[in-house]
């Protein structure tokens, strides 16, 4: 095959009932896969756990720990500008703009979350300190707009105009709680109410902050890395269920110093329901979102975003998240997870928002 037809065919852009989307060339194959995978592992652990062991042990207030949340995205971008595949289509200038525009936004969700979190007053105050941990997914999402291919067209799959997989992300989780609910509530079932009172503009108002705090300081720090770094390599060489465990076995340990030092810190069963039992149909119904969606870290960051925030916000039935299994069987039954697919298309930042 010649050169330019080799070009040519990367440069391709294919049409799906999803939206348009465009042949990566980030995914050039699964020759450096392995490689990649054990390099990424390796960062995020290295970055992350530095960062919140040296917050722990300077005992700093929780917002702190955000920092190292962020290495699951800065080890995905590092290892993705090293690809550089394509010319630049963007400016300093306008990398600077997106980046200022998205830490105003980080800087005011993460004061009032904190702010608000455990108070029935609304109040409007930012803290400059917050500036700091806001910095990381501001610079994050500001990599949409990157001078550097490989850094756009990662942060291009989270960064781009939802489409029907996206809402369909966000709602799916707070459908598959308040179906259930709402059926055990009317069979006078006993029922899991959210701790937090007040007024219901108030809580409405509060659990939007916390699903905005959800979505930039959680999703896409974690997302760009799990799911459209790793699983994706892990994918070009391996099926898509043996992908997801070996994307949930490093993802759960990764918690670790979160899980041994928070507040109330969890017990081993406490720790095998999370990270085991729950977490394992979770990765399973997330690979299914990226898969399905096209490669969009998009709707995976909506679905994470959410499965953190409703349980906390709407009632909900225990024994529903039963279900979960049913979700995880069903979602590698239609895809056949087990049979290795060889998935080349992703969604086109520059087709839908540029």
């Amino acid at each position: 095959m010649s050169q330019g037809h080799s070009a040519r065919e990367r440069k391709k852009t294919v049409e799906r009932s999803d939206g348009a989307v465009e042949l990566s060339a980030r995914n050039q194959g699964g020759g450096n896969a392995g490689r990649d995978a054990w390099a990424y592992v390796a960062l995020a652990f290295l970055f992350a756990w530095s960062m919140w062991i040296a917050a722990i042990k300077m005992h700093l207030g929780e917002e702190w720990l955000n920092l190292g949340t962020a290495g699951p995205a800065l080890a995905a971008m590092f290892l993705s500008s090293r690809r550089d595949a394509g010319p630049s289509q963007s400016s300093s200038t306008r990398r600077l703009a997106w980046f200022i525009l998205a830490l105003a936004s980080c800087w005011v969700v993460l004061s009032l979350h904190y702010l608000w979190r455990g108070s029935q007053n609304l109040e409007w105050r930012l803290s400059p300190l917050l500036l700091v941990p806001a910095l990381l997914p501001a610079w994050v999402l500001s990599g949409a707009v990157s001078r550097n291919a490989g850094v756009r067209g990662l942060v291009g799959q989270l960064v781009y105009r939802p489409n029907g997989w996206s809402l369909f992300a966000f709602l799916s989780f707070p459908a598959f709680m308040l179906i259930p609910a709402g059926i055990v509530g009317l069979f006078g079932g006993r029922l899991v109410w959210p701790q937090d009172g007040g007024p219901i503009g108030v809580r409405v108002a509060k659990a939007a902050m916390f699903w905005c705090y959800n979505i930039l300081f959680v999703a896409v720090l974690e997302e760009p890395g799990w799911r459209g770094f790793l699983l994706d390599r892990l994918q070009s060489r391996l099926s898509p269920l043996l992908s997801t465990m070996l994307v949930w076995l490093p993802w759960a340990l990764w918690h670790g110093p979160l899980d041994y030092y928070r507040p109330g810190r969890f017990s081993l069963v406490n720790w095998l329901l999370l990270r085991v039992v729950f977490l394992i149909p979770l990765c399973i119904i997330l690979t299914w979102f990226y898969n399905r969606s096209g490669r969009s870290i998009q709707a995976t960051a909506l679905f994470h975003a959410s499965m953190n925030t409703f349980p906390f916000v709407l009632p909900y039935s225990m024994p529903a998240f039963g279900l979960l299994f049913v979700w995880a069987a069903y979602a590698a039954i239609e895809e056949r997870m087990w049979r290795r697919v060889v998935r080349v298309a992703a969604v086109s930042f520059r087709e839908t928002v540029e």
